[in-house]
Parts: structure tokens; sequence; C-alpha cells
């Protein structure tokens, strides 16, 4: 696979990539994942409204640019390696190693469904599903120069695999625990807990 943009999509996600995780807008946090992870030589932010996330960008100095959505997607023309800004915590080699085994096709980091799913019929409880056999997609998504061309949907990495599954199939790897993807407010503080604490464990 020749060289790799990488994507972190702002566009869908209101203003929950904006909220501080270790004292800095949580996006950033995949973006610098994508910058050390050796496998992209580019880096970019899209955003429904790039001036509210180009200030943090530009203050840190980083090699990255911020552009609007429609912009990027129109004029894609290489393989695409998205991180999600909603799964701050991705580790860089994991990144690399998704992108590697990828092979220049789709793949998908993913995290174990560990809730209780259950089927509802006219108001009514019907059944359990196998969990075994559910995932939550995570990051990054490798989505092949082809299939980029045709402005994927970023912004719902659930349909974006559905999408991909589509269009010839989708490799899943699963991901590490930092990598899950955070929903609200409260979890991103459940995760910077988890994160400091497994900081302390590793240093003690």
């Amino acid at each position: 696979m020749g060289a790799a943009v990488g994507v972190v999509p702002l566009e869908g996600r209101g203003t929950l990539p904006l909220v501080e995780l270790h004292g800095e807008p949580m996006f950033l946090h995949p973006v610098r994942a994508l910058l050390r992870s050796g496998v992209v030589d580019r880096v970019v932010v899209t955003a429904d409204d790039p001036a509210a996330a180009a200030p943090f960008v530009e203050r840190r100095r980083l090699h990255v640019e911020v552009v609007a959505a429609p912009a990027f997607w129109s004029s894609a023309a290489r393989t695409v390696v998205l991180a999600d800004p909603l799964c701050p915590l991705l580790p860089e080699d994991f990144v690399a190693r998704v992108v590697t085994e990828s092979d220049g096709e789709a793949a998908a980091g993913y995290r174990p469904v560990t809730d209780t799913v259950k089927t509802v019929v006219d108001q009514r409880i019907a059944g359990t599903l196998d969990r075994d056999k559910l995932a939550v997609v995570a990051s990054p998504v490798v989505v092949p120069a082809a299939l980029a061309a045709q402005r994927p949907p970023v912004d719902d990495f659930a349909l974006l695999a559905a999408w991909l599954r589509e269009r010839g199939g989708l490799r899943l790897v699963k991901a590490p625990s930092m990598a899950r993807r955070v929903g609200d407010e409260s979890a991103v503080r459940v995760l910077e807990c988890l994160d400091e604490l497994g900081r302390r464990v590793h240093e003690g």
C-alpha cells in the first residue's frame, strides 16, 4: 500500500471532540496517534466548521491541516486512515498494526460488546442476542483509495463499517480497551481516570 492520509473527522459529533482530556481537546489525542504512527504522511482534521478546531491545532504548532469536510472528500484520491475523535486514547502502535495488516483492503479496529443485548417485539422482550457475534466499531478505519473517492459516511463509524462491507468486505482487528469510544462527557472522565490509574500501576 502506498502512502496514506490520516483523517480525524469532527463532523456529526457536535462539541464533544472539544471536551478536554488530560488538559487538551479530546480530538488532538488521535491526531497525535496518527502523526506518530509512521503509516501516514499527512494528517487532516475535517469539520463542518473548521474555524472551531483550527485554533487548537495552531496553538500547539501541529503539522496538521483543518479543512471543511466537503472540500477534503471531494478530492480524496488516496487510502484514508480514519481515527474517530471519540476514541481519543487510540494507541499509535495499534494504528500502525491495523494499517499494515489491512494490506490495502478495508479494515477497522473494534471492541467486543459487553452489555446484554435484548430484542424487542411489540414492546415485549423477545430474546437475547449472542454478544460474541456483535462488535462495536472503534478506530482506526482504513478506507482504500477507490472507496475514499466515493465520500464514505464518516460521521457514524457503525454506518461506515456497513458501507465498507457492502463494497467488498471489512477486516476487523480487536482494539485494546483504552481505544474504546466515548459517548458523552461523563464517559470521557471515566476514561481519563482509567488511563491515569493505568499509568500509576505501570510506574509503580
